[in-house]
């Protein structure tokens, strides 16, 4: 197996923190200068001035507060943006790191992982949950459960007809392939898994952190509605939520 280098896991780790730092401070420390700046820029008074003058001299601070704001907010989310591409980079190159190299491993991977599914569907079947099954899963049933597991629990969960199918949930493949991989973690060499365990932290990190550029943007640009704050702060809350939510036990 191709060695991953360790400046690369190394870089994703780093990107990851940065990404958390971003939002908890950089954002917060932006709202908070930029708050000041248009305080300072609609009381702004000068003895000198006309009231017409004034007016005119505030709307150019205030102008001025934003349009600093704005490039500020885009060289940080320029900056995660690419923090988040070098992540799924390394991440990439580190699955790419763990398949076989010629068609004699390729095959002895899929005889293996093919009796691996057997096992796990065997166990599905008796009753065991989703959950349980990844839990106890060695790296050659991880492996199979990823390539086959969306795929059977979708055929076993179909829509009912009429209003049976009210309030029918689509199983969500995405959180199934999270849960695995974050089982997979353990099974893989230190660089693989490290590099893995940096993508899963950014994908349970980044909605969130969208929510909060986006809710920051609302107010630089000035659309913001009243309570923007409170909306931002509880959607990126409930995408973090999102995130994080336990596999249910299908």
């Amino acid at each position: 197996m191709p060695a991953l280098t360790g400046p690369d896991h190394i870089d994703a780790n780093a990107a990851t923190h940065r990404l958390k730092q971003t939002r908890k401070t950089e954002l917060v420390e932006l709202g908070r200068h930029l708050s000041d700046d248009l305080a300072k820029a609609r009381t702004f008074r000068d003895p000198d001035l006309t009231e017409e003058a004034t007016t005119r001299r505030r709307a150019e601070l205030e102008k001025k507060a934003r349009a600093q704001a704005a490039a500020d907010l885009d060289r940080i989310e320029r900056e995660a943006n690419a923090a988040a591409t070098l992540v799924r980079t390394v991440a990439d190159k580190a699955t790419a790191a763990t398949r076989p190299r010629d068609a004699a491993e390729q095959l002895l991977a899929e005889t293996r992982q093919a009796r691996a599914w057997d096992r796990a569907r065997a166990l599905l079947e008796a009753g065991r949950t989703v959950p349980e099954v990844i839990k106890g899963a060695d790296a050659d049933t991880l492996h199979a459960l990823r390539a086959e597991l969306p795929t059977y629990l979708a055929a076993q969960h179909t829509k009912p007809r009429g209003m049976a199918g009210a309030g029918f949930t689509e199983i969500d493949p995405a959180r199934i392939l999270h849960t695995i991989d974050r089982a997979l973690v353990d099974h893989l060499p230190k660089p693989q898994g490290a590099a893995l365990r940096a993508r899963l932290d950014l994908d349970a990190l980044e909605p969130g952190l969208r929510e909060s550029l986006a809710g920051l943007r609302r107010e630089v640009d000035g659309t913001a509605a009243p309570g923007n704050g409170l909306r931002t702060a509880i959607a990126a809350r409930l995408a973090d939520q999102q995130a994080a939510a336990p596999l249910p036990a299908t």
